[in-house]
Order: C-alpha cells, then structure tokens, then sequence
C-alpha cells in the first residue's frame, strides 16, 4: 500500500499492510517548533528550514525527511503554509521563519503582542510563555441583538486564498501519494466561545438560550457558504476534512448532554451532511478535546467518521471501552501516547512500554491512526519522542 491507501483503508476499517502514522497532519497531532528544531538536531537533519505556520502554537512544518523517518503517512493543507515567510526568533533564542500574515511587536517585559489585520492587539505571549494567549474583547462581546450579529463581517474565503489552495491540494495529490488532511474547523461550541469569550457563551446557553441559538444559526450558514468554496476548490484531492470544537474537560463535557443533544448536535449533523453530500469520499475528522464519551453515540450519528485526540486520561475515555463500544463505527485518531504526563516526564522505557499497550488496544481491526494525543510540547525529552516512535515502528 502506498501512504494515501493505507489511510483510507484504516479509515474504513478495511484491511492494512501495517499501521498508519501522522505527525503534524493537522493542527492537534504536530509537534512545536522547539522541539522540532531539537529532534531534527539529534537526527543529524540539516536539510530545510524551520517554519512556523501555526504561530499561536508555534507549531512546525513536518518536513519529509521527518515523515519519512517516522513512517507518517498524512500532509497538512492549510493556508497557513501557503502565505510567505518572515523571520522570527523562538522563545528560546533560535532563529526561524513564521507565515507572514503573522504580525508581532514588542510588550516591553520581554514578550509580545500578535496583531490582527488593523494593528490591534489580539494575542500575548507573555516572557518565558511558548503560546500566544488571546487578548482584549472577543469580536461579539458587547452583541445584545439578533441585529448585533447580523452586523458582523463573517469571513469567507477570497479567490486567491482558494486558488492557492487548489493549486496546493493539486500538488500534493499528484506529487505525493500521502493522504491529505485539509484543515477547515466549523467549531459550535469552541467557536461561539471564541466569538462572544468562553464566559459569556456559556452564559448565553444558560440563561439567553434563544440569543445563543441565533448566533449558532448564523454561525452554520457562514460555515456552509465556506465548506461549499472550500470543497469545490480542494474536494478532488482531499481524502480528510478537519472539523474543530473541543466540548470535554478533564472531568467530562463542558455542557450537559442533554444540551449537546437540542443544540449541538443538530447543527453538526446539517454541516457534516452537507459535506457527505457534496463529497462523499472525504471522510470527516471532528478534534474533540477532553471527556466527551457521553457525546460520543450522537458525534457518530451526526456523521463523524474520525475522532481525535482520543485523551483517554479524561474522565470516561477508558480507551478499551472506546474501542470496544464504538470502534468499528469510529476510526480513532490519536491515543496512540499520553502527552500529559507520560510522553514529557516519564523515562524512555516507561514511554515505550506505555505506547505498545496502548496501539495493542487501539490497533485491532484497523480504524486506528497512530499519534500522540495532542501535539508534542517544547521541553519533552528527544529520547522520549524517539522511545515513542520505535515502539510504533515494533508494533507495525
């Protein structure tokens, strides 16, 4: 098989030559540019550069000699690799190249602001932080009205922004045989949050429910204008559209499942439909953070095809009982290594031993994507990333 059939195969719980494998093929299963700089240096890679396209994460570009060393199988389409370099320097002192459309300047204590398009202030990375916080008022904070949301500037796509994409998904399909991951997002809950602040959505859904369903009614227009422009610009080429929304925690949903059931879900199912109708080969990846097995039954219903990250150190994730309720209706991608404790404090051996447990759990059958749970933070040891991928490439 080359890399795009053992992918799709997976996906369909069909038959595999050996596990497949993403590092970085989206924007939950990469690593940070830190830690990159450091594994390729281990490696003894010096071929490339190291370029940041997600800059809030500062996550890296994976790059082939990277893929083609850990056996990854999937490529990331996102625009955020498609719009020019600039220079930057990490946190840590070393020099890379981040998306241009990235805009920082000084905080005067040693960290810095992101900038929007207008020049406003909008992120902070406070001085000794890796990530950018989001800062000042979110977009529809002060909205009262259905006639305040109906006066926000929705973004759609521009031609150029979809012609770059085309021509991207174009290359890769015919230059490559991985399969291709295209990022979208279509976030309910984690987009409505970041459209009025975490706070005040939840607030909405509890005590202004008709306001909050207004603002989702017009959240899931725009995101069906775009995902029509989106899949009629990559849709032959793509074989995975990623949809974002985290609803869990550490202890569970973020809202009762009651909630997801008459609000959520309804909406995910129209999305979702919308593009199973358009493209029926592309199969859809929802990234769900957190303790979402109560949500699980009705994100399969809605027609989610794959989850991740699979973060089975959530309340209610027991990743045996996943596989075994809804394994062969689900593809999981991700649990394949803890990331928040296991793979950046426990020792090599310990990690090895705790990856192979958990690839014998999720792998039988297929509909299993090997990755971390989540990306793979600056400061976890190179021998702990190494540990990692040789139990995978033992348990192939």
């Amino acid at each position: 098989m080359n890399h795009r059939e053992r992918v799709v195969a997976a996906i369909r719980h069909q038959p595999v030559d050996r596990m497949p494998v993403d590092l970085g093929g989206m924007r939950s299963t990469g690593i940070m540019a830190i830690a990159y700089h450091q594994l390729k240096q281990r490696l003894g890679i010096t071929e490339g550069e190291l370029r940041i396209f997600d800059a809030t994460q500062q996550l890296a570009y994976v790059e082939a000699p990277i893929r083609e060393r850990f056996g990854c199988d999937v490529v990331i389409l996102d625009l955020g690799l498609l719009q020019g370099w600039r220079d930057y320097t990490l946190p840590d002192g070393t020099p890379a190249k981040i998306t241009a459309k990235f805009q920082t300047e000084p905080d005067g204590e040693g960290g810095e602001f992101s900038l929007d398009d207008q020049g406003r202030r909008v992120g902070h990375r406070p001085k000794n932080s890796y990530y950018f916080d989001k800062y000042g008022p979110a977009p529809l904070a002060e909205a009262e009205t259905i006639e305040d949301l109906d006066r926000y500037p929705w973004r759609v796509y521009t031609d150029e922004e979809l012609e770059a994409l085309r021509s991207e998904a174009r290359r890769l399909y015919e230059e490559t045989d991985y399969a291709i991951l295209g990022s979208f997002g279509g976030a309910f809950l984690e987009g409505g949050q970041g459209l009025r602040g975490w706070d005040q959505f939840m607030m909405d859904l509890a005590g202004n429910r008709a306001f909050a369903e207004a603002l989702l009614d017009r959240m899931l227009a725009h995101y069906l204008r775009n995902v029509e422009l989106y899949l009629d610009a990559v849709g032959d080429y793509i074989q995975i559209i990623q949809m974002g929304g985290d609803m869990g925690t550490q202890n569970g949903p973020q809202i009762r499942p009651k909630m997801y059931y008459e609000i959520f879900q309804p909406r995910e199912k129209e999305l979702w439909g919308r593009i199973h109708s358009l493209k029926p080969e592309v199969s859809i990846f929802l990234h769900c953070c957190g303790g979402i097995y109560e949500l699980i039954p009705g994100i399969i219903d809605a027609g989610c095809d794959i989850l991740n990250p699979v973060q089975f150190s959530a309340r209610g994730m027991d990743p045996e009982r996943l596989k075994s309720e809804f394994g062969d209706r689900l593809c999981f991608w991700g649990g394949g290594c803890d990331t928040q404790t296991v793979l950046p404090f426990a020792s090599p051996q310990e990690v090895y031993d705790h990856t192979r447990r958990q690839i014998e759990i999720l792998k039988p059958g297929s509909g299993f994507v090997f990755t971390q749970v989540h990306n793979i933070q600056a400061g976890v040891p190179v021998e702990n990333i190494l540990a990692m991928y040789q139990a995978v490439q033992d348990c192939w």
